[in-house]
């Protein structure tokens, strides 16, 4: 930043969110650490395990507390540590489960020690939708629900500033109390164009099948695809768990389930899509990183608005619909094939005119010294 220098900062996230899969924890955490860098900072990783003794897991299942009891006692102290040995200013927390944390650091923090929670979204947020595809909307989800909230607003007093994932969750930061936020576009990965083959038979899905809004959008267009898609359709589901792949196939029999693929295995399943359909019709948290994959493939793509959250770009239509008839029709003529290749063309000007890594981290760099 100053004079060309590299600024110290802390980088604390879980174990699990620096393994080397392809999960969207996973996929975010490596682009926003290297977007952190090229926005001119030098972090000092922290990693933890969430507290799994036997004591906190009572306390976890008998006297459930929103974002209570699942970071180890000894993290604020180990991260007050690297602080005064790096004098690192900016702390960054990887995820809403950290935010409780801020808490506990303020007071062994210098007064000029800024707090910057990188959101991946509001538990709150998708509590509410859980409960409402579940027709749980009850009194004591209700509870539940406010008190998500009101840990939110409380964690907010001593986080500096906040990075959300999409436009929408930058509002509900603001309504919550945050005291400054600002959204961060998606960037794509290296240029991953498949040798593109389409069968004219398949759609494809890439999923998180225990995630309840994706759940719910698979099921709500599988509903819809059944009635009018050609008796040969075939829609190549990967993802797991394995037991919800399992009930999706068992359920609508167009429904081929290939489990959770290796990136070279999906790579080459995926080139024989007519195109990747992302069906989610209900804001859920954070965005949807697989997008990104599918952008970086350049193969047709059928979403919806809130399927597109986070994502910007400047030229070219990624191909939308706001409801399942509307996206089974959609993918359906995918299956021509010039009408797939112009979609093709027009997720190719999406992806070239979407930001890259420099502009995300000058918006960061920018944001961060204001």
């Amino acid at each position: 930043m100053k004079n060309g220098d590299r600024t110290p900062a802390i980088f604390i996230c879980t174990k699990n969110a620096r393994e080397p899969s392809s999960g969207g924890v996973q996929l975010y955490t490596r682009e926003i650490l290297a977007t952190i860098e090229v926005a001119g900072f030098a972090p000092t990783i922290v990693e933890y395990q969430p507290d799994r003794h036997p004591v906190t897991r009572l306390k976890r299942r008998l006297r459930p507390k929103p974002y209570a009891n699942l970071l180890p006692p000894d993290l604020a102290s180990r991260v007050a540590s690297r602080q005064r040995e790096t004098q690192s200013l900016i702390i960054f927390l990887n995820g809403g489960d950290l935010a409780p944390l801020a808490g506990k650091l303020r007071p062994h923090l210098p007064d000029d020690t800024r707090i910057v929670l990188l959101s991946y979204g509001l538990d709150s947020v998708d509590f509410l939708h859980t409960v409402r595809a579940r027709d749980e909307m009850t009194s004591a989800a209700a509870r539940k629900l406010g008190e998500q909230q009101f840990a939110e607003n409380r964690q907010r007093e001593n986080i500096d500033h906040v990075f959300c994932l999409a436009p929408f969750e930058a509002e509900i930061e603001r309504w919550l109390g945050a005291r400054k936020v600002d959204w961060l576009p998606r960037t794509l990965p290296p240029d991953q164009t498949l040798p593109w083959e389409p069968d004219r038979t398949r759609l494809g899905c890439v999923s998180t099948l225990d995630h309840p809004p994706n759940w719910e959008g698979l099921v709500l267009f599988l509903r819809a695809l059944e009635p009018i898609a050609p008796a040969d359709t075939r829609f190549r589901l990967v993802g797991g768990p394995e037991n919800r792949g399992r009930q999706l196939s068992e359920q609508f029999a167009r429904v081929d389930y290939l489990g959770a693929l290796d990136d070279a295995a999906l790579a080459a399943e995926a080139r024989t899509w007519s195109c990747f359909v992302h069906p989610l019709f209900c804001y859920a948290r954070g965005c949807s990183t697989k997008l990104a994959v599918a952008l970086g493939w350049r193969i047709p793509i059928v979403t919806t608005p809130a399927g597109a959250r986070g994502y910007t770009w400047r030229e070219g239509n990624l191909p939308l619909a706001d409801s399942p008839p509307a996206l089974a029709r959609l993918a359906l003529r995918m299956f021509d094939r010039v009408t797939a290749e112009e979609a093709r063309e027009q997720i190719a000007f999406v992806a070239h005119s979407m930001p890259d890594r420099d502009e995300v981290a000058e918006k960061l760099r920018g944001a961060l010294e204001e």
